[in-house]
């Protein structure tokens, strides 16, 4: 998916499953790997020269598989030196494994994200917090999985599609195109009332199939790439957390700062919900990608 594919690791058990999941990308897509540690600015020097070795030797193992490695050593506020890092190093992916949900609800907190999530230029791959029983052994390898791409009509959301078209295309799997029309509130009561919100949700229902129809043809037509789409009715985060449970070992990509129903994609309640019960990957890609997938 990308040139240069960079990895923070914390010396959590999680570290492992990050480095699985960027072998996997880095061959799929010629990619070099940068392996990264975020010390405290008060550090241990035990501390930070364990990890050093650590970092040495998993570089190690990746350059003997034949995959380009190297790793940095980083002293600071994590979200801010990994979203710098990310620039410096001219990545095109970060892949992060918040190893607790709570740390996932932190993660998307305004004062401790802004240097990371609500600024970073950088597509974010975000593995789930679940039980290693129920993580595929490899992405996108199970029956049913699909690259689903959540979508609002915005052009920000839509940032997104050229590196899941890519990411469908490079593992062979079908690209899903997802409208979730949220619940329609009019305040009032009565005969109305009732007729307004009915009228209100039909209108949103027409608008999410007409744009999802347009869009599919429009990428048939400019990418040369079948897609199917899919109108759900709902709470935003709770349709999107119910994907991933129904086509298992998928990867649910999305666009960040929408309007309509991902407004809070990044900085909101919907981003800390998906992120928190999603079973599957959710990658996240900002308006301004720093370069096309694949080069």
């Amino acid at each position: 998916m990308s040139q240069r594919i960079l990895v923070p690791l914390e010396g959590s058990p999680r570290d492992a499953e990050a480095l699985a999941i960027a072998r996997q990308i880095a061959r799929h897509f010629s990619a070099e790997i940068v392996l990264m540690h975020i010390a405290p600015v008060l550090f241990d020097t035990k501390d930070v020269v364990a990890a050093e070795q650590r970092l040495d030797a998993y570089a190690q193992a990746l350059r003997a598989e034949g995959i380009r490695a190297h790793f940095l050593m980083e002293y600071g506020e994590p979200s801010a030196e990994i979203a710098e890092a990310g620039e410096q190093q001219q990545a095109q992916m970060i892949i992060l494994t918040p190893e607790h949900r709570t740390l996932i609800q932190r993660m998307f907190d305004p004062r401790i994200s802004s240097g990371l999530l609500s600024h970073s230029t950088i597509p974010l791959f975000i593995l789930p917090d679940v039980a290693p029983a129920k993580r595929p052994a490899e992405l996108l390898r199970e029956p049913d999985a699909k690259v689903v791409v959540a979508l609002d009509g915005s052009a920000n959301a839509e940032a997104a599609l050229p590196t899941a078209i890519e990411l469908a295309r490079s593992y062979a799997r079908r690209l899903l195109l997802v409208r979730v029309v949220p619940p329609v509130f009019i305040l009032g009561s009565g005969v109305e009332a009732m007729q307004a919100r009915h009228d209100a949700h039909y209108a949103e229902e027409v608008e999410a199939h007409r744009y999802l129809v347009a869009t599919r043809e429009r990428l048939a037509r400019e990418s040369n790439i079948s897609a199917e789409t899919l109108e759900l009715f709902g709470p935003v985060a709770d349709q999107l957390i119910h994907l991933s449970e129904v086509y298992p070992g998928s990867v649910l990509v999305m666009g960040t700062r929408g309007h309509g129903g991902l407004a809070w994609v990044v900085l909101g309640s919907v981003a800390a919900d998906v992120m928190s019960h999603a079973t599957t990957p959710v990658l996240i890609v900002p308006p301004r990608p720093t370069g096309d997938v694949g080069k």
